[in-house]
């Protein structure tokens, strides 16, 4: 297997804490991740892969601010995706990749559905040159590995305890060193689903999104109800709705 993990922040790879470690694959990450805070983490999450030999292959895809994506779907910023896709194309026939591996669209952070749809149009655009290549998604929010999601299942690894406890450990080490915001977010997960959960990496079949069929989600995502309500606090200025993310996506020159 020669996997590509394409992620829209640096510290998703965590999720796949152990896959990563097992599979080692090309790594490419879409943002520094320094959201609205402006401390980007990519560092942190370089580091932390330089200790597997493992690295992010910025040659591939050179991350970019969050508001360089953020003004982009706004309409106030020019939009990196079809230079995303290109390069990216260019590098994963070259490597020979065969698997790709990225986040799941569940309407939490725009970038994470964009990331999605790029990981959708590569596959698209592999498959067109004659690759076979499988299409992965890894959920960022929901639960690693969801009972009702059971018999989706494409890859699973089971972590020992040890290799469970080391996994925890590094996560809030990450989130301690990155911010206090993404250490609230990890432990609500913690909370949520409990540290066992985590015992298991579930790596599924990638789905569309509503975006590459030119429609927008059947309910408000949870990026736009947040957005509106820092709106009203007076942290955001616009709100990043769905019909941006839309109108990216089916602009002219990236053919779904």
């Amino acid at each position: 297997m020669k996997p590509l993990l394409l992620v829209a922040h640096p510290g998703h790879e965590l999720r796949v804490f152990q896959w990563v470690q097992q599979a080692r694959p090309q790594v490419v990450v879409l943002t520094s991740g320094d959201g609205s805070i402006g401390q980007p983490r990519l560092e942190d999450s370089r580091r932390m892969l330089n200790q597997w030999g493992l690295d992010v292959r910025s040659e591939w895809l050179a991350p970019v601010s969050d508001s360089v994506v953020y003004q982009a779907l706004l309409g106030t910023g020019s939009s990196p995706f079809g230079e995303w896709l290109d390069g990216l194309t260019r590098a994963a026939l070259e490597a020979g990749i065969d698997t790709v591996v990225a986040d799941e669209a569940e309407g939490y952070n725009p970038s994470h559905d964009l990331c999605r749809v790029l990981a959708n149009r590569l596959v698209s655009r592999l498959r067109a040159a004659g690759r076979e290549v499988r299409n992965l998604e890894i959920p960022l929010v929901g639960h690693p590995c969801d009972p009702a999601r059971e018999d989706q299942i494409e890859i699973e690894v089971r972590l020992t305890e040890a290799e469970l406890r080391q996994k925890l450990e590094q996560v809030l080490d990450y989130a301690r060193r990155c911010s206090p915001v993404l250490l609230a977010e990890v432990q609500t997960m913690f909370d949520t689903f409990g540290t066992q959960a985590f015992a298991r990496e579930c790596l599924y079949p990638a789905a569309r999104t509503p975006y590459e069929e030119g429609l927008l989600p059947g309910e408000m995502p949870h990026f736009e109800r947040v957005g509106e309500e820092r709106q009203a606090a007076g942290i955001y200025k616009d709100v990043i709705r769905a019909r941006h993310l839309l109108r990216m996506v089916t602009a002219a020159g990236l053919p779904g």
